[in-house]
């Protein structure tokens, strides 16, 4: 490191925040002794930089290193079903930082919080570098700034701009799942309702897979027939149910229960995203703690690497989610019981 700053014509404390990409060194003198570091090829030992990293966050110095910011950005609006989902990202990445020996702090982006070029400044004044965005109420949402100086991460597929690393619940695997274990349970006509933009926000992996289910049980006893609208309203899906007579409903959407409640028939029903709120219900625990603690990890890894911004190659993390055998959907022939 002496032998950077001597060619540079910097301090060593210069060198070694210039390599952690430290906001307090000006560009121009960053990137001379980025330059010189590589010409002399000088690389960082990484476990080195894992200890220092630890010791950093949490020495004080006026600095809050050991925090990784948590943004949120859904209305007070919330439905209580994104209310609890967004609950188990948040505890599960509170886990996972103090975990790696960090703090999550929660901050507020959008309504009722800050803006994006004012969060990011107040961030970078704490000394805050670790961001994990939670998801956003909208799909296709996009971040104006250039976050140059911090380590990111969000959760699931609704940030599509700029693309980020993040971790998401496996949705291929949780749908096919869910269709197979209806399977066994002895179903074999599987509907499928859901919207538009439901699907979207799994990057269409819902629908695919349903697409896919169609095509391979092709001329077999076993159909999926599916419902796919802008809406779900219950004219429309009562009609649906009619014509293609599911012995069980998979869907996301919160009113469904009680769509399916009014219905003669016995129609079970399989919730793909359940939360503690929906005890006793038949479906898919996206394992949402766990998806929060892989984006923490994902922030850790980046900042032990003194890696900061917009990754060049983003990755993607798939937690797997887990069936979850409730009273619901019990078989053909069975009445389910009242869909909570």
């Amino acid at each position: 490191m002496k032998h950077v700053a001597h060619a540079a014509g910097v301090s060593v404390m210069t060198v070694s925040l210039a390599l952690r990409r430290d906001p307090s060194i000006p560009a121009p003198t960053r990137e001379r002794v980025l330059a010189a570091a590589a010409k002399l090829g000088y690389r960082t030992n990484p476990l080195v930089s894992v200890l220092m990293a630890g010791l950093r966050g949490w020495h004080p110095r006026g600095r809050d290193a050991h925090v990784i910011a948590y943004v949120e950005s859904y209305p007070a609006s919330a439905t209580p079903q994104q209310t609890g989902s967004l609950r188990r990202f948040r505890e599960g990445a509170a886990e996972g930082a103090a975990r790696h020996g960090y703090r999550l702090q929660v901050f507020r982006l959008g309504e009722g919080g800050l803006g994006e070029a004012r969060l990011e400044s107040v961030l970078a004044a704490r000394g805050i570098r670790g961001v994990v965005f939670a998801p956003f109420p909208q799909t296709g949402s996009a971040l104006a700034r250039p976050w140059e100086n911090h380590a990111l991460a969000t959760l699931g597929f609704s940030l599509a701009r700029p693309a980020l690393h993040r971790a998401v619940n496996h949705q291929i695997h949780s749908i096919r799942l869910a269709l197979a274990e209806l399977l066994a349970l002895g179903y074999r006509r599987i509907g499928v309702a859901m919207t538009r933009h439901e699907d979207a926000r799994v990057e269409r992996n819902w629908l695919s897979s349903v697409l896919l289910a169609q095509h391979e049980h092709a001329g077999t006893d076993r159909s999926f027939p599916l419902f796919f609208e802008d809406r779900i309203e219950r004219g429309a899906l009562r009609a649906w149910l009619r014509r293609e007579r599911p012995e069980v409903v998979v869907s996301t959407e919160e009113g469904m229960p009680a769509m399916l409640a009014r219905t003669r028939g016995r129609v079970g029903f399989a919730h793909m995203h359940l939360t503690p709120e929906q005890a006793g219900t038949t479906g898919i625990d996206q394992n949402n703690e766990r998806v929060g603690a892989a984006a923490v990890d994902l922030v850790v890894e980046q900042l032990h690497a003194n890696r900061f911004g917009i990754p060049e190659n983003p990755k993607t993390v798939l937690i797997e989610g887990r069936w979850v055998a409730g009273t619901t959907a019990r078989g053909p022939g069975r009445r389910p019981a009242p869909h909570g």
